[in-house]
């Protein structure tokens, strides 16, 4: 299928035209009237109307999302028939999960789309946008899959800033929209540190055994960091088929049996390998040292029995509150294999300098790729500008389609501010 209004609005966003960017108050005014900590700013430079190139937020408590579908409260699909209806429940639904965390559509950081059509991808920024103000424009990543729920079109996850509950992690259930009692539709990362988890594949058939061995593996590198299962914030699995989602979510439950379970994603993918998982966790602040501020801001961490990459880190560690979020970035023009995978860094690095970051301070990518040419390619490239020391944590996923015509490949981004300036 082929895009028509969003394929000149996004050739135009990546132009990386000159930078314009919107702040907000550093301490905002919550539904309670209470004040909310920390502060966006987005920096959308040539990106069409209700979106960014970066979003950049410091101090602020991070509320991640599990993936939302058009059910309505009693769990049934809305409008089987009706695009805009399920958009219109998805973006219902989000706000609700917000709104229970003390937040809202108009505290959005970064907007995970995943759609069946590219058409859906460009329809949920013109509703989402008209339920916005001009100037809250979140990143956005977009990729088409199948989704988990016979019937639906479009699913959606995001981050967006919240307000303060305290230097624990917080899990919420939101009664307004359809769930099971033992899995978080949102979880509450306070403002500081933060780990980042590479997805891990384990082969085998998509049985128990994968998902446990996926599981344990995640579980020990936690445990290597002293972290446990009270400090996952976000899980996000690719697996295949999509359609075995609940039986893994239900394989997921069991490391959680003294909690709620973390929010979860699924995206299909199209792997050797039927499963893999990746974790954002919590990073807390040793109280039992003074010199946490001597530490780097971003550190990179391997486990003992994994043999370092130079394209990617296991784990990276951050330790600081402000967060860079660089939404999907595709090649200018129509292209395969090399010239995409040139174009894209290219952007990507010059994104990173006008947002006060550079290649040896990324802490978390993914990249989407639609063939294996654009895959070898994402994998011959990265070594060309990454520093072999310094990889980002990163998940690579080869999905049906990364939603843009004659394009196979998009990357997006999780940053902090360098230190080398």
């Amino acid at each position: 299928m082929i895009w028509r209004t969003l394929n000149a609005a996004l050739l135009a966003a990546l132009a990386l035209g000159p930078l314009s960017s919107s702040a907000a108050e550093s301490a905002l005014e919550s539904a309670d009237d209470q004040p909310r900590v920390g502060s966006i700013e987005y920096v959308p430079m040539d990106a069409p109307p209700g979106m960014a190139q970066a979003v950049i937020v410091q101090g602020a408590p991070l509320v991640h999302t599990r993936q939302i579908l058009p059910l309505d409260s009693a769990g049934q699909l809305v409008g089987e028939d009706s695009l805009d209806q399920q958009i219109q429940q998805v973006l219902t639904n989000l706000t609700y999960v917000l709104q229970d965390c003390g937040s809202g559509l108009d505290q959005l950081v970064r907007l995970n789309i995943y759609a069946l059509a590219p058409s859906t991808i460009d329809r949920v920024r013109e509703l989402l946008n008209e339920q916005l103000s001009p100037a809250v424009r979140p990143t956005i990543t977009f990729v088409l899959t199948p989704l988990p729920l016979r019937g639906a079109m479009v699913a959606l996850d995001a981050v967006a800033m919240g307000e303060d509950r305290g230097d624990a992690v917080v899990y919420q259930r939101c009664e307004a929209v359809a769930g099971h009692d033992r899995d978080a539709d949102a979880a509450v990362l306070p403002p500081g540190g933060v780990a980042y988890l590479s997805g891990l594949p384990e082969d085998g058939g998509l049985t128990e055994s994968a998902v446990v061995r996926c599981m344990t593996r995640l579980m020990g590198t936690l445990e290597h960091l002293q972290l446990a299962p009270e400090h996952v914030v976000h899980i996000k699995v690719f697996l295949r088929p999509v359609t075995s989602a609940d039986q893994v979510l239900r394989q997921i439950r069991d490391f959680f049996p003294d909690q709620m379970t973390p929010p979860v994603v699924f995206v299909e993918w199209l792997a050797s390998v039927p499963i893999e998982i990746e974790m954002i966790a919590q990073l807390p602040r040793d109280d039992d040292t003074d010199d946490d501020q001597t530490k780097a801001l971003l550190e990179y961490f391997n486990p003992p029995d994994v043999w370092p990459s130079a394209i990617f880190s296991r784990v990276a560690l951050v330790r600081t509150d402000r967060q860079i979020y660089i939404g999907s970035q595709f090649a200018r023009e129509p292209s395969r294999g090399q010239p995409q995978a040139i174009v894209i860094f290219e952007q990507l690095e010059e994104l990173l300098q006008r947002t006060g970051s550079d290649m040896r301070h990324m802490a978390k990518g993914t990249y989407y790729v639609a063939d294996h040419d654009a895959s070898r390619w994402i994998d011959r490239t990265r070594p060309t500008v990454f520093d072999p020391e310094r990889p980002p944590a990163a998940s690579k996923a080869m999905v049906h389609a990364v939603g843009l015509e004659g394009r196979t490949m998009t990357v997006d981004m999780i940053a902090v501010e360098s230190t080398d300036r």
